[in-house]
């Protein structure tokens, strides 16, 4: 992935996938407090704070011509295992994805960012 880019007059440096993982992260620590309890009622609306400041920060953060799909999964957590995978046919020098996985006694959160060249 290219690491600088030209928008309005200016050259900015495209954020590298450490960084695009901050955004990820805030978004779960400003939805989800460490001690929160797992009400499935709460979920859609948690997965909706979530998705929205992460696509906000990381779209802010990368060059105009990308796309940005940003999904989030929330689990109630009782121990037993989950496995989640995906998988893309796309341009690897360009393109991108990022996970951040938070977990407390109660839930599991699991936030991917795909960033993909136009």
């Amino acid at each position: 992935m290219s690491t600088e880019y030209h928008t309005g007059g200016e050259t900015r440096m495209m954020s590298s996938a450490d960084e695009i993982k901050k955004y990820l992260k805030s978004a779960v620590e400003m939805a989800v407090t460490g001690g929160e309890e797992y009400l499935h009622s709460k979920v859609p609306e948690l997965q909706k704070n979530i998705n929205d400041y992460a696509l906000k920060k990381v779209s802010a953060a990368i060059p105009p011509t990308y796309k940005v799909i940003v999904t989030c999964m929330i689990v109630q957590n009782t121990g037993s295992g989950i496995h989640t995978a995906s998988t893309v046919h796309w341009q690897p020098d360009q393109d991108m994805t990022v996970a951040y996985v938070f977990h407390n006694d109660a839930m599991i959160v699991d936030v991917n960012a795909f960033l993909i060249s136009t």
